[in-house]
């Protein structure tokens, strides 16, 4: 077990043993996706794909004309997510849009908020549909690999990240300003879970096996913040209210978990906070602070 980080300083791998090895000093590495033949894609420095490789290199790929923030692969085929909104498809050696997403429906109603209008996060269904989250656009789904969009949540719920289930199509999350928010259809409807929380501000989440974990504050500029899980989110009859993670996690994380601040596996569960740290647990042991004072961390991974 390793988990990848992604910073604006640079990027660490956190060894099992709780060795800390450093890459890409003085570059901003902004997400991650697994790429083709075990290898790992990023976005570095804003406009441009690098790839990690098995020998522990890394290769630039392509640059983008636009400033990249997320990125998903289908198919062993990578696609970016940027401002404008925009989302790319990476294609013989470059980065071309894949749509013009002014074309979908709804796309009035779309608002900037802090940023530039742009794609936060995308996933993908194991049937092979793509999912990308626009900030502050709602999520929007496709079903022939991005030359065409359906709107599917309010716009006004303000997602800010997608996740969809590792094995089963039907279950895709979303964390919203509206709080946890479910679809059992593979992302073409979506209900709203908020019993149980001390606020409804939700801006990372991920699956930990039938399990979703959501971080969860009172707003964008918060101080503090709180990790909960919901459990058998598969079952509708069996899923819990949220309960509120703690073994070892202090009260209160600092800031905002933000959006790609929460990864899984089977094994291993880490979030990145608002100060730098990174929290890993492993097994049945409680949290650990694992790090501490990173620059922003942008994206963890858990390979």
């Amino acid at each position: 077990m390793a988990v990848l980080v992604a910073t604006d300083d640079g990027y660490r791998i956190i060894s099992s043993s709780g060795d800390v090895r450093r890459a890409l000093d003085g570059h901003r590495v902004e997400a991650f996706t697994p790429g083709p033949d075990g290898t790992w894609i990023a976005i570095v420095d804003e406009r441009e794909v690098w790839q990690h490789g098995a020998d522990g290199e890394w290769t630039p790929l392509a640059t983008a004309d636009a400033q990249l923030a997320c990125l998903v692969t289908l198919d062993d085929v990578v696609y970016a997510g940027a401002v404008g909104p925009q989302v790319y498809r990476f294609v013989d050696g470059a980065l071309a849009p894949v749509a013009d997403l002014d074309a979908v429906a709804g796309r009035d109603e779309w608002h900037r908020v802090g940023w530039d209008l742009h794609v936060r996060s995308m996933t993908k269904t194991v049937d092979g549909a793509l999912l990308a989250n626009v900030h502050v656009g709602g999520i929007i789904r496709s079903t022939d690999q991005g030359t065409s969009w359906e709107p599917t949540i309010d716009v006004d719920a303000d997602v800010h990240e997608v996740r969809a289930h590792p094995t089963r199509a039907e279950i895709v999350v979303a964390a919203a300003a509206v709080g946890f928010c479910v679809s059992r259809d593979g992302g073409r409807t979506w209900a709203v879970l908020d019993d149980g929380l001390h606020a409804t501000y939700a801006r990372a989440v991920a699956f930990a096996g039938d399990d979703v974990l959501v971080s969860i504050s009172d707003g964008p500029f918060a101080t503090r913040s709180a990790i909960y899980r919901v459990r058998d989110i598969v079952d509708p009859a069996g899923t819990s209210h949220p309960e509120r993670v703690g073994d070892g996690l202090p009260e209160w994380l600092d800031g905002n978990v933000d959006t790609r601040g929460l990864a899984a596996s089977d094994t291993t569960l880490a979030l990145a906070d608002g100060s730098g740290s990174v929290w890993i647990r492993k097994g049945g042991d409680g949290w650990t602070n694992a790090a501490r004072d990173l620059s922003r961390v942008n994206a963890l991974a858990i390979v």
